[in-house]
């Protein structure tokens, strides 16, 4: 079965700096996303001028739906979202087709 992807991007509030981020997002992540029932993967990246974004697998799309659900007023996630520019934030989601990796050249 495919895995579902999302990707999110957004940008942080005004006068947030990048290391106070890091610092919640991995507060976040080892809290409430990797204990979630079919969470697989996740990388944050962000460019020279402060987009963010996040690239998540999910083993189905019900997971990432059931992920959101808890996220939205969790304890475990308000320090985090109280960075981000909400504004800001496109989440979209994919069905993965094709997966590839130097093993399979």
């Amino acid at each position: 079965m495919s895995d579902t992807v999302e990707i999110v991007n957004f940008r942080l509030k005004g006068g947030v700096d990048v290391d106070t981020f890091k610092a919640e997002n991995a507060k976040m992540e080892h809290a409430f996303l990797g204990h979630l029932h079919g969470f697989k993967t996740r990388s944050t990246s962000a460019t020279e001028d402060g987009q963010i974004a996040v690239v998540l697998h999910w083993a189905h799309a019900e997971d990432a739906q059931s992920s959101m659900d808890k996220f939205v007023g969790n304890p475990d996630t308000k320090d985090f979202t109280d960075l981000i520019d909400m504004d800001t934030f496109v989440m979209t989601r994919y069905v993965e087709f094709d997966w590839m990796t130097l093993d399979d050249i």
